[in-house]
């Protein structure tokens, strides 16, 4: 019998589903494999151990919620804030709520895409009954 294989994202290699690690509950297999997983655990461990905590006043730049505002993000070993950093080039851009952080990464930190889901929106909105363009 042949295992299922999933594309990873970061490597973007075809590997077996065991190459994967399971997330929401386990419910699915996280986008990237186990092996650069543990690459971004590291550098977002670097990242946070260089740039601490955001200030206590602190406010997400995308939704403009402040930490009383905000859950506590999924994991076991989770804070208010995700640190964010260009997956490029591993910059730290700065600190978001989970929430912001799950919707950039789910477009793939592509501003492109991002664009189109903005012109998407604004189409489809709702005004008084009527969609406006």
């Amino acid at each position: 019998m042949h295992s299922q294989t999933k594309f990873c994202k970061k490597c973007e290699q075809i590997l077996p589903h065991e190459a994967f690690s399971k997330c929401s509950g386990g419910n699915y297999l996280r986008p990237e494999c186990k092996s650069c997983g543990n690459k971004l655990a590291k550098k977002r461990k670097e990242l946070r151990s260089k740039f601490g905590n955001p200030p206590s006043n602190y406010t997400c730049p995308i939704c403009g919620k402040n930490e009383s505002q905000i859950p506590t993000g999924g994991g076991r070993k989770s804070t208010k804030w995700a640190i964010d950093h260009n997956h490029e080039n591993d910059l730290f851009r700065g600190w978001l709520c989970h929430t912001c952080n799950m919707g950039i990464g789910s477009f793939d930190d592509s501003i492109a895409t991002l664009w189109r889901a903005i012109i998407y929106l604004t189409k489809t909105k709702i005004f008084k009954g009527r969609s406006y363009d």
